[in-house]
């Protein structure tokens, strides 16, 4: 087994802004689990996590202290260092001298690392990168691998140009102990493993190439974080009836939550731990984070609703983002692309496209 799995968790998260002002990017919850937790049990498979942290990282601290106990080790990051320096800085703190898993905190997905593991014992390796199919054209916003066999003959960073392969770094690693040896020094900058650490360690080591065929998530964007919660939703088998409601699959409905009679929910529903949602009130392709409170007749379309919001009386969010501890009054219309930022209370009507801070 490795001797560590290290669950990248330092990122500021700027396009899921504004609702990570108040939540880091690993703490959205996917399906009411904050997206760490997945990744935490994946990385289990074959080796201890622990994780490293920097933007909110005391959030990040107390929720694995509450769910993890003395099982998963936080390290936090004194400066941004990048993907790359966080490992090293974890490596070095923790005087860790055997291989090692990194996985990035943030991507959602199926992925079997035991299986992960299992191959690159096989290839006998001293790197293993996880791939993931991307329509061809996304791959510039990938570091995109050209295999020959299972080998990564080349490796491009967010290439400009078709380069033969639209195989897209998946954000999760194995390094041998040879090619940690050759990782640069922090105190030169920040690192990034695509960018310094795989071109300098293919000049002198094999790397293959673990190809990935099923779920999988970067939750970097408004959009993307609703598909992996949609994804999510067609395979979780979670249907669940509530009386006096209509239920359009699929839907997922949280621990405690209340839902009142002449509702309507679905398709593509998230519904958070604890919410409570009013009578005849309509949720549709959306997600609503824990301790929502949607008063009778609030109506949501397309849109995520932070932790702790209020909607009032006869609300219609559409197509917008309201982040953490909104309270808007009743009757209120937020429009589409509208983004509303944490703690703050609206009175008005909020326009198409406005972006209230």
């Amino acid at each position: 087994m490795a001797e560590c799995g290290i669950i990248l968790a330092g990122g500021f998260a700027t396009r899921l802004r504004p609702l990570s002002y108040t939540k880091p990017k690993p703490l959205f919850p996917i399906l009411g689990r904050p997206v760490i937790d997945w990744v935490i049990e994946k990385v289990s498979e074959v080796a201890e996590p622990v994780i490293s942290a920097r933007y909110l990282s005391y959030i990040i601290r107390n929720h694995v202290n509450a769910k993890w106990g003395g099982r998963v080790r936080v390290v936090e990051e004194d400066r941004p260092l990048g993907d790359g320096g966080a490992v090293v800085n974890v490596i070095k703190s923790l005087g860790l001298r055997g291989p090692v898993i990194v996985a990035n905190g943030d991507v959602f997905t199926d992925i079997s690392i035991r299986e992960m593991w299992d191959f690159h014992k096989k290839m006998g390796g001293a790197v293993t990168i996880a791939l993931i199919e991307v329509p061809p054209e996304e791959i510039g916003r990938f570091g995109i691998a050209v295999l020959e066999g299972e080998r990564v003959k080349r490796f491009v960073e967010k290439p400009k140009e078709p380069v033969g392969s639209n195989l897209a770094n998946a954000g999760i690693y194995i390094f041998e102990p040879e090619a940690i040896a050759q990782f640069p020094d922090i105190n030169s900058g920040e690192l990034k493993i695509a960018k310094h650490i795989i071109p300098k360690l293919m000049q002198k080591f094999d790397i293959y190439g673990y190809v990935h065929r099923g779920l999988w998530f970067d939750i970097g964007t408004h959009g993307d974080y609703l598909k992996a919660n949609f994804a999510a939703l067609e395979r979780c088998n979670c249907h669940r009836e509530v009386p006096g409601v209509k239920i359009i699959p699929p839907v997922y409905i949280g621990e405690g939550a209340v839902v009142g009679p002449g509702s309507v929910l679905g398709p593509y529903v998230v519904i958070g731990n604890g919410s409570r949602l009013g009578p005849n009130v309509r949720i549709r392709e959306s997600v609503l984070m824990d301790g929502v409170v949607a008063e009778a007749g609030a109506y949501v379309a397309k849109s995520i609703i932070g932790e702790g919001v209020v909607l009032g009386k006869w609300t219609r969010v559409i197509e917008a983002v309201v982040a953490d501890g909104v309270y808007i009054r009743d009757e209120v219309l937020v429009g589409r692309g509208a983004s509303i930022g944490p703690n703050r209370e609206v009175e008005q009507d909020v326009k198409e496209g406005e972006i209230l801070p």
